[in-house]
This record gives structure tokens, C-alpha cells and sequence, in this order.
């Protein structure tokens, strides 16, 4: 009687754990799935302020102004503070041919992107697609036996309720060390010819 007893409160000391672990694990896989999942996925801005181009560096000219571009699209479709703007203008200057930067320095450079940003905010302006020409559409050429490549980008903006279309050409030049680097950029039409000012 007694052993038949002790079976029984065994069993259902057996039971009351078994069911508590079980609640325990259901209570908490869930947050254990999530902040794994917080890990793992990384925003566009942590992928672009993480890339070390000293390191990474882009191949060709092409994918130097696919980075680029990545960092514009931030600057003005993200809600970004002052020091995310900051990091990102270093960023985009990594990808700068020295001369450029010397006539751009770092404070000058900040100070224009961030009026750019808050002229976008106040006419409501969005870039909303960008594309950069084919591999095959980038020109090549060699002047004073330095080599610079040229690339158009497409951008489709939204500016309130209106659309329109931009065409932006980037000069680039190869550096010393075989880097291609921006050296200017200009408004063009659709042909990447410049886009006169005058009427």
C-alpha cells in the first residue's frame, strides 16, 4: 500500500515537471527566435556604415557609383539623425578622388548634404528609383595617361504629387592604387550630355 502510494506522489512530481518545463520552453522560444532575428537582420544603414572600404573596396567604376548611391538613398528617404548623416557623408567621401576632396572638404561637404536633406524635406521630394547605365554603357578613356570612366544614373523623383526624371554623369579616376574614385558629377539629359543653364 504504501509502495503503490509513492509510485503515485512519484508520478505526478514526474507529471508537475515534465508540464513546467514544457510551459517554460514554450514561454520562451519565442523570445529567444526574436532576438536571434533581431541579430541577424542588419537595416541598409548598418550595411552601409559597416562597409569598410579600405578594406572591400569596389571593383569598377560601375559599382562604386552603386555605393554611392546607396548612401544618397539614405540621406534623403530615411529618417536619419545628424550623426547618421555625418557617417554617411564619410562614407561617401571614401569614394571621393583626392582633388575632389580638397575642393570638398569634410565640414563643406556635411554642410551641403545636410541643406540638401532639408531641402528635400521641405518640398517633399523623394528620390524613388535610381539606376545606374550597363557595364557596357560605361565609357572609358585615358587622358594625360591617367584613366577615368564615366557612368549615367537614371533618378525617378517625386516632388509633392509631381514626378520627373533626372540624369546624373560621374566622372571617375583611377588612383594610384588602382581605386576608381569619384572626381565630378554633373546633370546631364538622357544621352549624359550636360543640361545647359541658360534659356
Amino acid at each position: 500500500m504504501k509502495n503503490n502510494t509513492l509510485r503515485i506522489v512519484i508520478l505526478v512530481i514526474a507529471l508537475g515537471c515534465l508540464i513546467l518545463g514544457y510551459y517554460y520552453y514554450l514561454s520562451h522560444r519565442g523570445t529567444t527566435t526574436d532576438k536571434n532575428e533581431a541579430t541577424t537582420q542588419t537595416t541598409e544603414m548598418q550595411k552601409v556604415l559597416e562597409k569598410d572600404f579600405t578594406k572591400e573596396y569596389p571593383e569598377t567604376p560601375r559599382s562604386v557609383i552603386k555605393w554611392y548611391n546607396r548612401i544618397i538613398a539614405l540621406y534623403y528617404n530615411e529618417d536619419t539623425t545628424d550623426s547618421d548623416v555625418e557617417a554617411l557623408c564619410d562614407q561617401a567621401m571614401m569614394l571621393m578622388d583626392a582633388d575632389l576632396l580638397q575642393v570638398n572638404p569634410r565640414d563643406t561637404y556635411i554642410t551641403n548634404v545636410k541643406a540638401d536633406i532639408a531641402d528635400y524635406a521641405q518640398h517633399e521630394r523623394k528620390i524613388m528609383t535610381m539606376e545606374v547605365c550597363s557595364t557596357a554603357d560605361v565609357e572609358y578613356k585615358t587622358i594625360d595617361n591617367r584613366d577615368y570612366a564615366y557612368v549615367l544614373v537614371y533618378y525617378f523623383l517625386k516632388e509633392g504629387s509631381n514626378f520627373q526624371k533626372t540624369y546624373q554623369k560621374y566622372a571617375l579616376r583611377k588612383d594610384d592604387g588602382g581605386k576608381w574614385k569619384i572626381i565630378a558629377m554633373e546633370l546631364t539629359d538622357a544621352n549624359g550630355d550636360p543640361v545647359s543653364n541658360t534659356n
